[in-house]
């Protein structure tokens, strides 16, 4: 069940809250994927160039119950991390953190 009255960090809260992920991503890097997978799914079908990497995936639309279900799927077949569907309301709520959780638990190495 999803909690979408949960409201995502205030401005100054990101800097701690999500800590910068590289900005120099290479081919195949996980955050071009979800870049990638986010752009796929979001109604708008944003640019993943266009996406903001620390913006509250639900509070900005880019995803909604639906769609996050399948980027959590996408992310647990590509990377076989499992990612709790509540995470993605609370800590992992941006591109940013989403990437820095998966690479932490694959140790670096990705498909």
């Amino acid at each position: 069940m999803w909690l979408f009255s949960k409201k995502s960090p205030a401005k100054s809260d990101f800097a701690t809250a999500s800590p910068a992920v590289a900005e120099a991503p290479g081919s195949g890097s996980v955050l071009d994927m979800l870049r990638a997978t986010v752009s796929r799914i979001s109604r708008d079908h944003l640019p993943p160039e266009s996406l903001d990497l620390r913006a509250h995936l639900l509070d900005s639309g880019y995803v909604d119950s639906l769609s996050a279900t399948e980027l959590l799927a996408d992310i647990e077949h590509r990377y076989g991390v499992r990612i709790d569907e509540m995470d993605i309301v609370g800590r992992l709520c941006t591109i940013e953190a989403l990437a820095r959780e998966i690479e932490s638990r694959t140790g670096g190495f990705t498909k």
